[in-house]
């Protein structure tokens, strides 16, 4: 009688974690399918080097932000990947991977967070300078 209670326990356990499998595995396939829907067309990708040009891109497609280097951002290089996250944080789709180096990034590109452009035309050196002004 006391192997019985051993067994009857084994076998809960074995079931319990087969039916946990299945769960987690549905789970991931529905992950998988989610993410085959968000595919991306690669055959083209938008170069843009300011708010405007990137307004210009379609939305969901490939992006690449070119960064305009000065000089001292050259000197600085906080000031440098201070941009490169702005510009990240502006254009990029979080949900896709994001490519960066100090002269660019390479992302899929959303307008959910940028909305009219800039006066100057480049919303990211405007924020670079008053990130400086407030510094000094």
């Amino acid at each position: 009688m006391k192997y019985f209670g051993y067994i009857t326990t084994f076998v809960a356990a074995v079931a319990v974690a087969v039916g946990l499998s299945v769960f987690s595995m549905g789970v991931m396939a529905e992950q998988q399918e989610e993410s085959a829907k968000k595919s991306v067309d690669q055959s083209s990708v938008c170069v843009a080097a300011s708010d405007e040009q990137a307004l210009g891109c379609p939305e969901g497609g490939m992006f690449l932000a070119r960064l305009a280097i000065n000089e001292s951002d050259l000197q600085n290089a906080l000031i440098l990947e201070n941009r490169v996250l702005n510009t990240m944080a502006l254009y990029c789709d979080t949900n896709f991977e994001i490519q960066h180096t100090r002269t660019g990034v390479l992302c899929v590109l959303t307008h959910e967070r940028i909305g009219t452009p800039a006066e100057d035309g480049d919303a990211i050196e405007s924020v670079e300078e008053e990130s400086v002004e407030e510094d000094t």
